[in-house]
């Protein structure tokens, strides 16, 4: 089963701690702590998707969920960019700052009728429910997306995604 993800915009502090990590149950923890942290919540650096990202890399790159699939910056909307950690446990993808404002330029570029499409011509690998109401979370999704990347973006921030596998 796959797991919640979030996205986590990085201050310069939590930057410095993340890039002198070299375990990954530290990484795990860190993860844990800056997705509960009360501070990140407050100024909106935390962005919880839950299972969307599976489809919405999907539609992004190749239909599958490779890391390495599909041509940037869409592939770096969610599982590309630099894997901190890619494992049946947890993955870890960091966007780097200099690439945020690209990535939030593709989101923004994004048309409902187009992911629609796509959402509905997904491959037959992606087995989850494909109705109304699955595309509205998506949708959803993507509107919140939005507005975390422009402000990570304004903010010259570093952005990671983090996932853990149930």
């Amino acid at each position: 089963m796959l797991g919640r993800g979030y996205y986590l915009a990085l201050a310069r502090e939590h930057a410095k701690r993340l890039f002198g990590m070299k375990e990954d149950a530290e990484l795990a923890a860190f993860m844990d702590e800056l997705k509960t942290a009360p501070e990140m919540k407050k100024s909106d650096r935390v962005l919880d998707i839950g299972s969307v990202w599976d489809p919405l890399h999907r539609i992004m790159t190749d239909g599958e969920l490779d890391p390495s699939g599909g041509d940037f910056p869409e592939s770096h909307i969610v599982l590309g960019g630099r894997q901190l950690h890619h494992g049946s446990d947890f993955s870890s993808i960091l966007i780097r700052p200099d690439m945020v404002g690209f990535v939030s330029e593709a989101l923004n570029g994004l048309k409902q009728i187009e992911v629609r499409a796509k959402f509905d011509a997904l491959p037959a690998s992606y087995t989850k429910p494909r109705g109304d109401k699955e595309f509205a979370e998506l949708w959803l999704a993507v509107q919140k997306m939005r507005v975390f990347f422009d402000a990570a973006a304004e903010n010259l921030e570093a952005v990671v995604f983090t996932v853990k596998y149930a």
